[in-house]
């Protein structure tokens, strides 16, 4: 049996199986940034529409967006998202970029200190 040359055979790995050196990373479809995949928020068409995934399990294509208002509403803007989610209906876009502003939204609201 032929062996491959020593330059182009698999390097075995130094690092333990649980320890991970590089994270996923996704490219937000409003400001075209790449982030860490859990620095984005994940909207995802399914079966039933176009939904929020704050936990990134449902099934179906994703198109991820930064938690800024300004990142979903440049989002909206270029229509960003529905070509991401190939084939999917600008009303389903649009309401899941309204409850995903209006989410992001509260959470960025300043906080009142109580006296």
């Amino acid at each position: 049996m032929h062996q491959a040359p020593p330059d182009l055979r698999r390097r075995p790995r130094d690092r333990a199986a649980g320890d991970r050196t590089t994270r996923p990373r996704r490219t937000c479809v409003g400001c075209r940034t790449t982030r860490d995949k859990d620095e984005l928020l994940r909207l995802a068409a399914t079966p039933d529409g176009v939904r929020a995934d704050p936990a990134a399990r449902l099934p179906g294509r994703g198109a991820y967006v930064c938690p800024t208002t300004a990142c979903i509403e440049t989002a909206a803007h270029r229509n960003a998202v529905r070509r991401a989610l190939h084939g999917t209906s600008e009303d389903e876009v649009r309401t899941a970029l309204e409850t995903l502003l209006a989410t992001v939204s509260t959470s960025q609201a300043p906080k009142e200190q109580h006296a």
